[in-house]
Parts: structure tokens; sequence; C-alpha cells
């Protein structure tokens, strides 16, 4: 006889788990050339943004399969300022002074969920394989660098820039000398002012994203099925390499197990980012394992 087992049964097992962290750590390494007129206090603190930002990158790198070269690059220009509150944590492994500049190395400690929801409110996710056809006004007077962080932003929203289109983002002077931005839509308008270009960007592209978001159709919910292990312990020694699959999965929830004659089986929720390589990574972990696996779609409730 079958016995069916809920998560609930197993909750003791639950209990013994190590909760799956949402922190990713990287190490990563860092140059900056010297620079006339800059202190060595500023060289370290530079080059320690610069390492956030690295590391910040790669971990979207991870969540944006496909990430094209000067997106990337944009996003990390953009992370330069704007990473620490992706930051749990960091540790200074090493920091030399050179003839050339400074050499560090960091390991820093990313919030993967915080940075998988600042990516999909700023578009990275929905404009990755498909620009946004958009409309982006400036005022004249722009300096070469404020032109320079202009096109990094739209380079790194994924926009195609149109005349005369909605969206339109209109970036104006205020008398405070701030930036203030409108978002043009067809039946609303959206403001926002500060002194930081990047930040006015951010809040005026996030809350268009969003609204788009909002109005998309909920995705059905998928399941993702898997039967063959010999314990429970390969279900959620699984469980915790489904959660780190994080280019193909947007979110994974253990929900049921199967205890069989022939072994243990057990059922996840999945919020899928994308499909084909989610096929590919499981095509290339469980078989050999001999695992066998099958994906069905959920009922709307």
């Amino acid at each position: 006889m079958i016995i069916r087992n809920t998560l609930k049964i197993f909750s003791f097992l639950i209990c013994l788990m190590i909760v799956p962290s949402m922190a990713a750590a990287g190490t990563v390494d860092v140059f900056r050339p010297a620079e006339e007129n800059v202190s060595p206090m500023e060289m370290r603190t530079r080059a320690m943004a610069e390492g956030f930002a690295l590391a910040v990158l790669n971990e979207a790198k991870v969540m944006l399969p496909g990430l094209d070269m000067l997106r990337a690059e944009a996003l990390k220009m953009y992370l330069l300022g704007h990473a620490k509150p992706y930051i749990q944590g960091y540790k200074l492994l090493s920091s030399k002074e050179v003839e050339e500049g400074l050499e560090m190395r960091l390991d820093v400690r990313i919030n993967k969920r915080t940075l998988r929801d600042s990516l999909k409110k700023m578009g990275l996710f929905q404009t990755l394989k498909t620009p946004l056809a958009a409309s982006v006004v400036w005022p004249e007077g722009l300096s070469d660098d404020e032109m320079a962080a202009l096109q990094g932003l739209i380079t790194m929203t994924g926009l195609e820039l149109e005349d005369d289109i909605r969206p339109a983002f209109v970036l104006e002077y205020t008398k405070e000398k701030a930036y203030k931005g409108r978002m043009v839509l067809d039946n609303r308008e959206w403001l926002s002012i500060n002194k930081d270009l990047a930040v006015v960007w951010v809040d005026l592209w996030s809350r268009y994203f969003g609204q788009s978001q909002s109005m998309a159709a909920p995705a059905k919910m998928q399941f993702l099925t898997i039967s063959g292990w010999f314990s429970p312990d390969g279900v959620l020694e699984f469980d915790r390499v489904l959660r780190g699959w994080e280019s193909a999965v947007q979110e994974a929830r253990l929900v049921e197990m199967d205890m069989q004659p022939t072994g243990v089986g057990a059922t996840w929720d999945v919020n899928i980012l994308n499909r084909d390589r989610l096929d590919m990574l499981l095509q290339s972990f469980l078989p050999q394992r001999g695992l066998a696996f099958q994906m069905t779609q959920g009922d709307e409730e």
C-alpha cells in the first residue's frame, strides 16, 4: 500500500535541515590604478565600492542569463554607487599597494532575494530578451558626464529609443539644482526629484514596470514531481540544490512527499524564470542519479 505523506508529517525532517540561505558569497579581485591627488584612504574606498559592485553584478548575471556585455557594464556602473542595499556582509581578504595602484580581494555576501526583487522592479527580467520601445527626453546643457550616465541607464534598462511614444521619460532641472523626472503614460504621469539622476531614473521605471507586472495575467502554478529517492534525506538535499538554481527558478516550495514501495517521491511548487534552462539543469542532474521527473501545470483557483 502506498503511504502518502505531506510536509506536515515530515516536519521533524524539515527541522533537521539547514535552512537555505538567501545570501550568496563570492570572492572578487579588484585593481585600482594609481591616480594623482587621490589619498590612500580614498583609493581604498573606491576599490571597495568597485568590489561590491562586481560581486552584485556577478550574482545578477546568474539571475539574468544572456545579459549582454553592454548591459552588464551599464549595470555595473549603476551599482558602483548603489550596491549597498544588496550587501549583507563582507570580509577583506587582502589589500596591497603596488607601484601601479591598489590590489584588493574581497569576500562579499549578497542578499539574493533583495537583488532579484530589485532587478524585477527595474525591468531587467522583462527586457532581457526584447527591448522596450520608449521615449527619453532631456534638457539642453547636460554635461558629458551626465549624458554618459543617462546613456548608461538607458542601456541598463534595455530601452529602444523612439520619438513621441509612451512610455516617455522626461528629464528636467529644478531650481535647487536637482534632477526632476517625469514618467508620462497615456493615462497618468509620475514625478520624482533627487540630486542623484540614477535614483530618479530607477524610481520612475520601477513604477512603470511594477504597473506592467501587476496588470499582467498571473502565471499558473507549475509543479515539479520527482521520484526515485531511497530516503527523504535525498529529497531535502535536492530541495537545497533546486533553490540554488537562480537563473532558472525564482522560487521553489516543497509541498509534498510520497513514501512508495519503490522509493520516495516529492513535488515542488515552482515559479520558473527560464523553462529551457530548468529542463537542462534537471536533465543533467537527475537521470544519472536514477531519478525521473515531470512538470505539470497547476489549475487556476
